[in-house]
């Protein structure tokens, strides 16, 4: 008997993820070999603790509870399919990212690094339900700058953790991991500009602490908040505006961030 999509699902920190349309695993094991004198055999022994990479795709419906998962190191849950599972513990959000424009729903794109155990399990979890669907309407997203509110056509966000894993000596599984500074953020967004206005990109070459407050905010069709995007520490990276009779005046923008890990 095969095993379809509609019997696959994942649990993060008990949590039964909803909208995922794709996940992935892959490992790789590093290993060294010596060849004995006098052609006697060959030992073999795995030589870097073992890794394992997980993408996870879903289309946003409403509050993200993955989001909530970014920042911590050790994360755990299963991986179901039918009746038989995989369990792991010791993971940690690497890569974060939302994207979005007029004519398709947002998406979320994670991935998730495993350094302790990924195995199989009999014990199977049922899982708490996840956040419930939401109506986003046809404006759910908004770009704050500084305060100034403006309406976007599209936009991307990404967020990346630098996790660096502690192994004890003849161990393959982590016993730690620690989220590295910087933390680094970039995002891209472009908007009808409205009270949006041009940056002093002078000052970015007279200031070396250019920063800016921005934020993205994701909401449903009763403009209650959802999700919101910080960008610490932003710096504006390139701007640009373009119009067309009979046309509103666009911009895009792209904003790199960075923040210490305390």
């Amino acid at each position: 008997m095969f095993v379809g999509s509609e019997d696959a699902k994942v649990i993060i920190q008990g949590y039964a993820i909803t909208g995922i349309t794709d996940v992935s695993f892959n490992s790789t094991v590093e290993e060294k070999a010596v060849v004995l004198l006098a052609d006697r055999g060959i030992n073999r022994k795995v030589n870097n603790g073992h890794t394992v990479e997980c993408k996870i795709s879903k289309s946003y419906l409403g509050k993200d509870r993955l989001q909530e998962f970014t920042g911590i190191t050790n994360l755990s849950g299963q991986f179901i399919y039918g009746t038989n599972a995989v369990e792991f513990d010791q993971a940690a959000v690497t890569s974060y990212s939302i994207s979005a424009d007029a004519t398709s729903s947002p998406k979320v794109s994670v991935t998730i690094k495993i350094f302790g155990d990924f195995k199989p399990t009999t014990s199977i979890q049922a899982g708490l339900a996840d956040y419930s669907f939401e109506n986003l309407g046809p404006e759910s997203t908004f770009i704050n700058v500084e305060n100034r509110n403006s309406l976007l056509t599209n936009f991307s966000y990404n967020v990346n953790f630098d996790v660096q894993p502690t192994y004890e000596i003849s161990s393959t599984k982590a016993t730690t991991s620690r989220i590295q500074s910087p933390i680094k953020y970039s995002t891209s967004a472009d908007m009808l500009m409205d009270e949006q206005e041009f940056v002093d990109l002078t000052g970015l070459m007279e200031s070396e602490t250019f920063n800016r407050n921005v934020t993205f905010n994701m909401q449903n069709e009763s403009s209650t908040v959802l999700n919101t995007y910080n960008i610490p520490n932003a710096s504006i990276s390139s701007q640009s505006a373009s119009v067309t009779a009979g046309d509103l005046v666009k911009m895009s923008v792209k904003y790199q961030g960075l923040e210490l890990n305390v």
